[in-house]
């Protein structure tokens, strides 16, 4: 029998009412979901039917994140719990929540830094984010290096998402130079809907203002495989490293760096897992399973009735 792995959303794949019927169902989702809201002294179910509110990061991302860890704890409460774990971008801050790195009002706490420091970026330095479909990997790159070194600007790949799908950041006139060298090879391309530059050094703007914060946190080692979207790889935590010192180095890396979570999925495939819980907004990570994971089982589980549908299978 192969492993259970739980994949968690990141931005973008908000949307209005999300959460909602979740919220009115289960008594252990609406404790957690009032529990944030009194603890940020925000309305959060009223921000979840809101589309103007969840266009702003930092409420795009606790919101998500609230709503990612009351699926998961409804699960855990089901005594269904994954024998790994990992996140997209955002998704990856869940991890560090469900894997009891950190607590979770930390970690609410962690996303509203986090989202600050990353709205003051894309003010200072506007950017924009593309998904490039249908391109290899070694092309993309070759024409974000052009672009950053020609055009005056900045541009690169920032997200390798799946076979044949990665995501461009950059400053807004470099990517906008970059499309339109993608448009001529008449390949593919999408405009995502993020506030800036994510997954890039324009993110590192305001960014000791988030170690700061970080240094007044308690950190513990996770109590579940986790899969990092630096490096594609497994965390290797042992007990005598230093777990505080690591993740005040690495969260703010995380931010500026791109996600491969292409490798994420490659490598947790390697170590056994055939079954891809996504939990969150959307359905985006399913098909990055779909079309990385050959012959693996996926499931999205984003309100009650596909929760629901997920007890049944498992």
């Amino acid at each position: 029998m192969g492993k259970r792995a739980f994949l968690f959303t990141g931005q973008s794949a908000q949307y209005a009412g999300m959460g909602k019927d979740l919220y009115e169902k289960y008594d252990l989702f609406k404790k957690i979901f009032d529990e944030a809201s009194d603890y940020l002294k925000t309305d959060l179910l009223y921000i979840c039917g809101d589309s103007h509110g969840l266009s702003k990061t930092y409420n795009a991302q606790t919101v998500i994140f609230t709503v990612s860890y009351g699926i998961y704890k409804l699960f855990e409460s089901r005594n269904i719990n994954p024998d790994c774990i990992a996140g997209f971008s955002l998704g990856e801050i869940t991890s560090l929540a469900v894997s009891e790195i950190l607590s979770f009002k930390n970690t609410l706490d962690l996303i509203k830094i986090r989202g600050e420091v990353m709205q003051s970026a894309c003010d200072y330095t506007p950017g924009l984010m593309y998904s490039i479909i249908g391109a290899e990997d070694k092309l993309v790159e070759e024409i974000c290096e052009t672009v950053s070194k020609t055009s005056n600007g900045y541009v690169i790949a920032a997200n390798y998402n799946c076979p044949g799908q990665i995501a461009i950041s950059g400053e807004t006139k470099a990517v906008e130079e970059a499309v339109k060298i993608f448009a001529e090879k008449k390949i593919r391309v999408i405009k995502l809907n993020v506030a800036g530059a994510f997954h890039s050094k324009i993110m590192r703007y305001k960014q000791n203002d988030l170690i700061n914060f970080l240094k007044t946190l308690n950190f513990n080692l996770p109590k579940t495989d986790l899969y990092s979207n630096i490096t594609g790889k497994k965390f290797d935590f042992n007990i005598n490293q230093n777990i505080k010192e690591f993740m005040i180095n690495y969260i703010p890396e995380q931010m500026s760096n791109p996600v491969r979570f292409r490798a994420e999925l490659e490598n947790m495939s390697a170590d056994g897992c055939d079954l891809f819980i996504e939990i969150g907004a959307g359905k985006t990570l399913s098909g990055f399973v779909k079309r990385t994971c050959e012959n693996a089982k996926f499931l999205n589980v984003q309100d009650s009735e596909s929760f629901e549908s997920a007890i049944k299978y498992i």
